[in-house]
């Protein structure tokens, strides 16, 4: 429970960086310029994605291998060179693509192109802390860089009013929580079993991370399509709108889940790797039980956190997305049902029956974009809907390891919320 209180902490930490950052836009900017901003973090939560969170978990994995060290060697090089490419390119798009007036503020966006870089230098630093159950000095870590960059970002924002500030947040957290993980980890010795592992379990940390990469990029698909249709049909403005409810609503939930799946997977993958497969399932189940209570904690304290603290500070034109909090906070739940049964499916290398579940995922994602340009709230609800069927496609992957207590409670969650919702809304 201690760890998963300090990776709670260490997840919650940047997300609320860069809700803060969201918020203080909101507040000083108008919602196309918002808008151009939240293209910017589509861009780099697909690298991201694709890059060092599928790099991060297959390392897991692997650590302690030859053949896992030389993978995170020749990822540092992939991530910089074609994660930095891809985003310059975007920086290029939004440059060329808006009105004169707003380019100096696509310009203001560079820093975001050395964020991949930043991130993958630190990754063998963190899998080394993760393993060890470091988890108080990840926290303090991410808690030293969050602050910094906050201190530095937000001046530049209430200063000169310019997308700049977004750019060094995201750059400074990173870099600044590399170097802090790269001197603790440091400090550690090597563990005994370095090299010792059973040739199957070292010999396809490629063929595990692009399993793991594709299902990763499948479900940006899923979390990002939505905003994909609403940005090229609808425009700027409401996407950042959008953008800005889903920020909000997700923030401080999704850390508390990712932090859970974090402390779970080491856990599995030990027990994967010890033949003591059969502890899978109440590993998880027990992991679910505290994962969930700490979903919908967040739900209620971000709704009410909206209604009394960012709401009297926004102008109307922000009301619709606010509107949607509530809502789109539920969807939590079920998110971190199917991110549970993912690390399942890791520790057993069987990660190639998620890719086509999550491809399920973006095929769904496309109606919610659609229903958005006339109905944000029903397509908060879709929303839910995709997620609660994702998470059922997901368990009926897992088998005989699938959490289903923690699905139903997820569902529970979800029907309870919404009955609460339109109680309350009549």
């Amino acid at each position: 429970m201690i760890n998963l209180a300090w990776s709670v902490l260490e997840r919650v930490l940047p997300r609320a960086a860069s809700a803060l950052i969201m918020l203080v836009l909101a507040a000083s900017l108008a919602p196309s310029v918002v808008g151009m901003y939240a293209w910017m973090v589509l861009a780099l939560t697909l690298v991201q994605t694709v890059g060092d969170t599928a790099a991060r978990q297959t390392a897991v994995v692997h650590d302690g291998t030859a053949s896992g060290a030389r993978f995170i060697g020749r990822f540092r090089v992939w991530s910089a060179v074609v994660g930095g490419a891809l985003l310059s390119v975007v920086v290029m798009a939004l440059l060329l693509t808006h009105a004169e007036q707003d380019r100096w503020q696509a310009l203001a966006l560079a820093p975001f192109v050395l964020v991949p870089a930043a991130s993958a230098a630190g990754i063998d630093a963190l899998v080394r802390l993760q393993r060890s159950g470091r988890w108080k000095d990840i926290a303090s870590n991410q808690a030293w860089s969050s602050t910094c960059s906050l201190l530095c970002s937000v001046p530049t924002l209430v200063a000169t009013g310019s997308l700049l500030a977004s750019a060094l947040q995201a750059l400074l957290a990173e870099a600044g929580f590399a170097v802090l993980n790269r001197r603790r980890a440091a400090r550690l010795g090597r563990g005994a079993d370095t090299g010792t592992r059973p040739s199957e379990l070292t010999g396809g940390v490629f063929r595990d991370y692009l399993h793991t990469a594709l299902f990763a990029l499948l479900g940006w698909g899923q979390g990002q399509t939505d905003r994909l249709s609403i940005g090229g049909l609808a425009g700027g403005s409401r996407l950042g709108q959008y953008a800005f409810a889903m920020s909000l609503s997700r923030s401080i939930g999704d850390a508390a889940a990712l932090a859970a799946v974090n402390v779970l997977r080491p856990a599995l993958t030990e027990a994967a790797r010890d033949g003591r497969g059969s502890e899978i399932v109440a590993v998880t189940e027990a992991s679910l039980r505290r994962s969930l209570v700490l979903a919908v904690v967040a739900a209620v304290a971000t709704s009410i956190g909206v209604e009394l603290i960012v709401a009297p500070f926004l102008a109307d034109d922000w009301d619709p997305a606010l509107a949607l909090v509530p809502v789109l906070a539920l969807s939590v739940a079920p998110s971190v049902v199917a991110w549970s049964i993912t690390a399942v499916l890791q520790a057993e290398s069987r990660m190639r029956w998620a890719s086509p579940i999550k491809a399920v995922g973006v095929l769904l994602s496309l109606p919610v974009g659609l229903v958005a340009l006339q109905d944000l709230q029903l397509a908060a609800w879709l929303v839910n809907a995709r997620e609660l069927v994702v998470m059922a496609l997901l368990l009926l992957a897992a088998h005989h390891r699938a959490p289903w207590r923690g699905g139903l409670i997820a569902l529970g969650v979800v029907l309870v919320g919404a009955a609460m919702w339109h109680l309350t809304r009549g």
